[in-house]
């Protein structure tokens, strides 16, 4: 599968609750879980699945975050995504970065690097961003 890149940064092509990648309700079961311990987030197994903020609005797509800021914003403004903001980064996006370091702090040690790759890899937004920001010049 190809990078997919949402309008805040996050790689949907490497989140289990992208459409493409569930298989099975383990598959959300298993997001759910990962979720809930590493952010505290307590979600349905129903709730853990997303057609991704890159989806049309006329498809009238099913996201994971429904009152997410960034979408609508990046919508009006006409851009791919946060990256190509002369604003960046805003508050609203900044809320939603994760940090590994921050993340392993919380816990008081490494995460492992499945559970790194399954539910923090995904979300490390800055990270992309920035890489976009620099290729871009």
């Amino acid at each position: 599968m190809r990078d997919i890149v949402a309008r805040c940064g996050f790689r949907c092509d490497l989140c289990l609750a992208y459409k493409d990648n569930i298989k099975s309700k383990e598959d959300q079961k298993r997001f759910r879980d990962g979720l809930s311990k590493y952010y505290g987030y307590q979600l349905t197994i129903e709730e853990c699945y997303c057609d991704g903020c890159m989806a049309d609005d006329s498809e009238n797509p099913r996201l994971l975050t429904a009152d997410c800021k960034i979408r609508p914003c990046v919508i009006k403004k006409s851009l791919e995504n946060c990256a190509h903001c002369e604003q960046y980064s805003c508050k609203d996006l900044e809320s939603k970065f994760t940090i590994y370091e921050e993340i392993a702090k919380h816990f008081g040690a490494p995460v492992s690097e499945e559970d790194y790759n399954r539910f923090v890899k995904p979300y490390e937004s800055k990270k992309v961003l920035d890489k976009l920001r620099k290729k871009e010049g």
